[in-house]
């Protein structure tokens, strides 16, 4: 078996990591997402008339399913604007495709890793683990997975979700992969889900916790998690405000100003929440590129300076993605 160590898997095979360049850590390319919604009663094409209401919360199944025709213009673009990598989180139960990502990646230039070991209704941790480790050691059809995720919200208290859990921290152990998890319901749970990774020998610095935008606010839960040694993935950016979201950009943005402050600017990873049709550039929103183009420029304004800016947009991820050495 080949070692990782020190390289970054992509769906083309191993790379030096700093061929990456900008890296946003946590987008959908091919994907399929009306297998965890509720039955939707709107089938009809995603057209300009139904933008605003799509954007606003309205569900529509077109919506939620991107092509590869859908998104290489975006992924054109993204490279445009100085991007050079994106990591596809897309879970098997979501459509993901590998060989049309590694297509992807070929014609349009930008570099693409791909997530594995996202869906597991009840699966044995042996057997989880084990799959986890041959997608990114012989791939799928060829195609390796270079991260371990995005694994969604677990409750340790559910014996399924602790199963996964005990997988994805074995696996991680077993490989020196990274691992993208998202953020449990409460800053305690989360804690305690890095305490059985920690307890099962994975390393935390491998670890990204996504979906904290929700914690932008909460300033000292963020360091807290940060303190840990864990990565802090902000990937709901370049989404349009409504009544309904919370926080917005602004506040994200300054929360990534306070991480620095606190001294963890290493530790701030950044995405655009591209997963629906109306994501994308073409269709009225932000795009793969919205992290260059238009947070980038804001952090600038409000007071970044470049080597925060580099950190935050290149060092982090291609520190997060490159493999360390396997453990058993």
């Amino acid at each position: 078996m080949t070692s990782l160590t020190g390289r970054v898997v992509t769906v083309a095979g191993p790379i030096d990591p700093p061929d990456l360049g900008h890296t946003v850590t946590s987008v959908h390319l091919v994907s399929d997402m009306n297998g965890a919604a509720t039955v939707i009663a709107d089938k009809a094409p995603v057209t300009i008339d139904r933008l605003g209401a799509l954007a606003l919360g309205a569900q529509n199944e077109d919506d939620l399913r991107l092509s590869a025709e859908d998104v290489r213009s975006d992924l054109a673009d993204f490279a445009a604007q100085g991007g050079g990598a994106v990591v596809d989180v897309t879970g098997v139960d979501q459509g993901r495709r590998p060989d049309e990502l590694a297509r992807l990646a070929e014609t349009t230039g930008v570099t693409v890793i791909m997530g594995c070991g996202g869906h597991a209704p009840d699966r044995a941790p042996e057997a989880l683990a084990d799959e986890i480790v041959r997608e990114i050691h012989e791939g799928v059809n060829g195609v390796p997975a270079g991260v371990i995720g995005e694994i969604p919200t677990l409750d340790l208290d559910r014996p399924a979700d602790r199963a996964v859990a005990t997988a994805v921290a074995d696996a991680a152990r077993r490989t020196g992969a990274p691992v993208l998890i998202d953020r449990a319901a409460t800053p305690t749970a989360t804690h305690a889900l890095l305490d059985l990774f920690a307890e099962r020998g994975a390393d935390l610095g491998r670890i990204a916790v996504g979906h904290c935008d929700d914690l932008a606010t909460d300033l000292d839960a963020l360091a807290a998690l940060a303190d840990r040694g864990v990565f802090v993935q902000f990937d709901g950016l370049g989404r349009l405000s409504s009544v309904y979201r919370e926080i917005d950009d602004q506040d994200v943005a300054a929360a990534v100003l306070d991480l620095a402050g606190r001294g963890h600017a290493d530790r701030i990873l950044l995405s655009p929440n591209v997963s629906r049709k109306i994501d994308l550039k073409a269709f009225g929103g932000g795009g793969y590129g919205f992290v260059a183009q238009q947070l980038v420029p804001y952090l600038r304004f409000t007071g970044a300076d470049d080597a925060l800016l580099d950190s935050i947009t290149a060092a982090n991820p291609r520190r997060w993605l490159t493999f360390t050495e396997g453990r058993g």
